[in-house]
């Protein structure tokens, strides 16, 4: 059962992410800052990490400072991001951005190949 972190800024979306994973046979845990997610991440082992966040300068912060802890897979959903923010975001650590509004079928797929590129 692949365990996933999720870091969420956005309340709304988080809802139904979490149910399209577990869904889908993973074991979410949810945290609401990145210090909460070190702190998770220093306690178990997860498989991936995924940040929901609509501001690209705090979601930038946060994929930085989880770098110098983890190399597990990172995905960020910032619907509206600009291509220069997804460079950006890109050059920060990110290995998977979902910048437009993804429907929940057409997510797990994505999820599921950063998986499967871990293992």
């Amino acid at each position: 059962m692949p365990e996933l972190l999720l870091i969420e800024s956005r309340l709304s979306l988080c809802g139904w992410v979490k149910t399209t994973f577990s869904q889908h046979g993973c074991k979410v845990t949810r945290v609401l800052h990145v210090k909460q997610a070190e702190r998770a991440l220093q306690q178990y082992n997860f498989d991936l990490v995924l940040i929901a966040s609509e501001g690209v300068l705090p979601c930038m912060t946060d994929v930085r400072r989880l770098r110098e802890s983890t190399a597990l897979p990172l995905l960020v959903l910032m619907p509206n991001a600009t291509k220069a923010n997804q460079t950006d975001l890109f050059r920060a650590g990110v290995d998977q951005l979902i910048c437009d509004n993804i429907a929940r079928e057409a997510l797990w797929p994505q999820v599921e190949n950063l998986l499967n590129r871990k293992c």
